[in-house]
């Protein structure tokens, strides 16, 4: 056996023996039973409290509870559940024996009657029951509320909880950044076993590929306690995969939209789901769910390059003081044709009583597929700078090139397990198999044509979001946009694969006993994950070496953008330039390959720096202990966490006698850790629906692979071009957590929270860039510079409130509305390690803290109809770090924090949803919706936002659809 499992095991074999059997009762039974509502319909986290006891247990997914070890004799059993009047009943408990109780519980009043028939209100009121019977600070969305707007994946649907916002990429979140921590502080699983992330290379999950409305829920767990995974010193999110319940499960939808971005464009989309339970007490259960979406989509895509310098004079010396402008930009114009679909399946059976088996799971697979075209105008050398006009010689040029993406990303997680409830004891084991995997990448085939030289531009930064590049000869300026001018210079085939594997083994035990009549529950656990991560990369980078090269205009497409930035670049009154046509550029480039060199050593170098192989294995076990004493509820415990990590990968070395110009060796690297994990939640119940928690959790942050493996990646489709180089020596962030919540539960339905949070962040990662220009494809080219490293110490403190209710204790068509809405404030400070930025004074935030986050819903339910309209908000957030102290005042304009060379931020965000339903006939509800209907902008900017380097623009999509779902009537 490895030698950390045999410690762990011994650990909790011994911990096994010192449990608190000795506290076991004779003579004891139990209560279980199930929770539902009048109609039927099962309860999820209904609180069912047992008098004069006070033991409490919250129903599960099936909506089914049990409370073990009860002396004989007589008990009051109170069941409650926000937005219903609680339920009494009397029940003889014998020894021995477990007595069996159906609650039924009704809605507070006949205005909330809409309750039990308003699927996105079922879900807001099983969502806040959750949130009440949690030890842990935790935020629920379910399926109703998730698919009550328009969220195209998971990562849209988790930005409207508190404290949450998004790195947005192509008009979607993808990354999701929880209480101002990067993404990788966060981690995200599926039927709590931990997902790979289909980039391989990183930690954090591309939630963009899985679709929204594949999940019964999503859980935001904001504090971390000892059974679960310690990866999430910001939140762990948690999708909740379907299952079926008591009533069968049956709904179909379709949508259409329209996007009028360029020359408009169709997107569509299907999901459907079946579930059901058979048998004698339905004591099988079966569900199966699939969704497909496409989405064609256009985007206008803006990416300067913001620099600064002296003027150039006459005598060819720079002179006067430094000014502020930009070097270059990308104008690209985006045609994507996007599809997503996903699948989840779950099978439960109940052999016994006793004993239930189990299987569940979930697909998802996202081809971000597009083309890319884009025509770029680089300046000479500067040599006029009056106000926000520039003036550059004739060396400047202009460029084309035309890539293809044909990223396919897919994620799955499946399980398989059994529950033993043995009385006193419960005892749960499973194996799972968990999959991220992705061909095509960000390695995008692309072809290179030069275009217009000997081009004298003037620059206008009069809207500096906007900087202009026009040329001042006249025939120049015509070339601009003329596909004649423009001849094939190389052209690149790439092919890219990685893959992640998880395989994971767990087994947990948990023990009712009483201390002195106080109830407690002692549980431990051991988890085994085991993960093969692999990457590979092959290109044929083919050099133009012929006398006869073809044209732009030789390969037209027709694809067109008549309104690119609202004709902010246009030319002669064209508004984008002609495009190519990827199929006849291959056709072209295979007609002639006798006129192409390819680059040999640059192919081999770049396939053996992508190359990397990574096994990892972490071992983990806990202790844990749940003490009811009055209105407290204790839970303290800790977690054991081993990793060893073992990287294959290659290095380079320049050697001039061999043919390649360098040696290629495969590198060993071996690196493991050990950390001991305590964690505290203390709940203190004020009254009946006012609570006080408590939390103390430390947690840990593995670097991620691709930052770990020490290779050099080379990336000059960016602009400017990207250099990532690894670091074998990161170590992981660890960090300690202090949680202060006050929470309330409105009747009808309604809960107030507010809190304060700490995290005291050692080791944290960071992400850093330095310009540098370096002889590419045989000229000089621009590149940032990337590598992660370890800094000592980071902390981050915010405070956060959530406010959600119905109102329908107002009169008339008043009582169908409610609000939910969420805000938080969040700070940070990072120190710097010696020898990078550790002289800088201005004490900067961590990256990716957005200091202020909200969102406002306003929704209405009342009889056939539902609607909800919401705003979100991310304030801007740093990025990566590239401001150095080195560069002069840090109050300059130019060279200082704020300007072109400052650090790099992600924009501001905020963006106005709506959607509506009405129910035309029992089951059938038409719906309608309005996405991004403030054609909010994407992108990042240097130092202020008047130097932008990128702005991405998509226009509102607007959606109709019908759902049939029987189901809920």
């Amino acid at each position: 056996m490895h030698k950390p499992l045999r410690w762990l095991a011994a650990i909790l074999l011994s911990s096994a023996f010192l449990s608190p059997h000795l506290f076991a009762q004779a003579g004891t039974g139990s209560i279980a039973g199930t929770v539902q509502d009048s109609a039927g319909s099962i309860l999820v986290s209904a609180r069912v409290t047992v008098q004069p006891t006070g033991r409490q247990a919250a129903s599960d997914n099936q909506g089914q509870f049990r409370i073990p070890n009860l002396p004989a004799g007589n008990y009051t059993l109170i069941a409650s559940y926000v937005g219903f009047s609680d339920t009494k009943s009397t029940v003889t408990v014998q020894a021995g024996q477990t007595a069996q109780v159906t609650a039924v519980l009704k809605v507070g009043s006949e205005a909330d009657t809409v309750m039990v028939t308003a699927e996105r209100l079922q879900g807001d009121a099983e969502a806040i029951n959750i949130e009440r019977m949690s030890a842990n600070i935790v935020q629920v969305l379910p399926e109703g509320t998730i698919t009550s707007l328009p969220n195209t994946n998971i990562a849209d649907s988790v930005g409207r909880l508190p404290s949450v916002s998004l790195e947005r990429d192509e008009g979607e979140g993808k990354y999701v950044q929880i209480r101002g921590t990067e993404p990788r502080l966060s981690s995200v699983t599926i039927n709590g076993v931990n997902v790979p992330s289909p980039e391989v290379t990183v930690r954090q999950i591309k939630l963009d590929v899985v679709p929204s409305n594949v999940v019964e829920r999503l859980e935001v767990y904001k504090t971390l306690s000892a059974d679960q995974d310690a990866d999430g010193i910001g939140g762990t999110v948690n999708m909740v995969t379907k299952t079926a319940v008591e009533r069968p499960t049956y709904s179909l939808s379709g949508t259409v939209g329209y996007n009028p971005l360029q020359n408009g464009f169709w997107r569509g989309g299907f999901d459907a789901t079946y579930g059901q339970r058979f048998g004698a007490s339905k004591r099988f259960g079966f569900l199966l769910g699939g969704t497909y979406d496409k989405t064609n989509r256009g985007i206008d895509d803006l990416e300067p390059n913001p620099t600064y310098g002296q003027v150039t004079g006459p005598d060819g010396n720079p002179a006067g003081p430094n000014v502020a402008y930009f070097s270059t930009e990308d104008r690209r114009s985006y045609d994507y044709y996007r599809t997503r679909y996903g699948f989840d399946y779950g099978v439960d059976y109940k052999v016994t009583p006793t004993m239930t088996v189990f299987t569940k799971g979930l697909y998802a697979d996202f081809h971000d597929y597009g083309d890319t075209n884009v025509y770029t105008p680089n300046a000479g050398v500067l040599t006029n700078a009056s106000g926000t006009d520039r003036t550059f010689d004739n060396s400047g040029n202009w460029q084309y090139r035309h890539y293809i993406r044909r990223p396919d990303q897919q994620i799955f997680s499946g399980l398989a397990g059994a529950r033993h409830d043995l009385g006193k004891d419960v005892i749960e084991y499973q194996f799972a198999v968990s999959r991220g995997h992705n061909i095509g990448g960000q390695d995008f085939s692309t072809t290179y044509f030069t275009g217009p030289t000997g081009v004298a531009f003037t620059q206008s930064l009069a809207n500096p979001r906007r900087p202009s590049f026009d040329a001042t000869n006249a025939s120049a300026d015509t070339l601009g946009y003329n596909s004649n001018a423009y001849t094939v210079n190389e052209s690149d085939f790439g092919e890219y694969h990685a893959t992640q594997l998880n395989v994971q083994g767990d087994a947990s035990y948990a023990h009712n006993y009483t201390i002195h009549s106080h109830p407690s529950t002692f549980s431990m656990g051991i988890k085994i994950r085991n993960s093969h991560s692999t990457q590979e990369q092959h290109d044929n980078h083919l050099g133009y070496t012929g006398t006869n090269p073809f044209t732009l205009a030789s390969v037209p497409s027709g694809y067109s953008n008549p309104t690119y930035y609202d004709k902010s670049f246009a030319i002669n009154g064209q508004a984008y330039g002609p495009t190519s046509s990827y199929p006849k550029i291959i056709s072209a480039v295979t007609g002639d390959l006798g006129s192409y060199t390819e680059d040999v050593a640059g192919d081999v170098q770049t396939a053996a720096q992508a190359f990397f192989n990574a096994d990892e294995r972490i071992s983990a076990g806990y202790l844990e202990d749940v003490l009811f004493l009055g209105n407290f509820r204790i839970q303290a415990g800790v977690r054991f966490d081993n990793t060893a990590t073992h990287f294959l990968a290659n290095t380079l070395t320049i050697d001039p006698n061999n043919p390649l110009g360098f040696d290629v060796a495969p590198t060993r690297q071996d690196t493991s850790f050990l950390n001991v994990l305590p964690s505290v939640a203390v709940q203190y119940q004020v009254e009946k629906n006012t609570n006080l928690r408590f939390v103390y959790g430390r947690g840990l942050s593995r670097p991620n692979i691709g930052d770990e493996v020490p290779t050099t990646i080379t990336d000059p489709n960016t602009s400017p071009g990207s250099i990532t180089q690894g670091n074998p020596n990161l170590k992981p962030t660890k960090g300690n957590n202090y949680d202060i919540l006050a929470e309330h539960f409105f009747q009808p339905l309604g809960i107030l929270q507010a809190g304060y949070f700490y995290k005291q962040l050692t080791d944290p990662i960071y992400s850093t860039s330095t310009s540098e220009t370096i002889t590419y494809n045989g000229a000089p080219k621009e590149f940032l510079l990337g590598q992660t490293i370890n800094g000592p110490s980071a902390h981050i403190q915010g405070v956060e409130a959530n406010w959600e209710q119905r109102f329908s204790f107002l009169p008339g068509m008043l009582s169908g509305f409610g609000v939910a809405a969420n805000y938080s404030h969040v700070t940070s400070q990072v120190k710097f390690p010696a020898g990078f930025n550790s002289d800088r004074s201005d004490k900067p935030e961590l990256q990716r803290t957005a200091p202020n986050n909200w969102n406002f819903n306003v929704t209405y339910d009342k009889s056939r109809f539902s609607s909800r309209f919401a705003i979100s908000h991310n304030d801007a957030y740093i990025y990566s770090y590239q401001w150095n102290a080195s560069n002069g005042d840090p109050n300059d304009p130019i060279v200082g924090l704020k300007g072109p060379a400052g650090d790099n931020y992600g924009y501001a965000h905020t963006q106005f949803d709506l959607q509506g339903s009405y129910r035309l006939y029992k089951g059938i509800t038409a719906v309608a919706s309005g996405l991004n209907l403030s054609n909010e902008v994407f992108g990042f900017y240097y130092g202020s936002p008047i130097y932008p380097n990128q702005r991405e623009y998509y226009r509102p999509t607007y959606s109709f659809g019908v759902r049939w779902s029987p189901s809920h009537e």
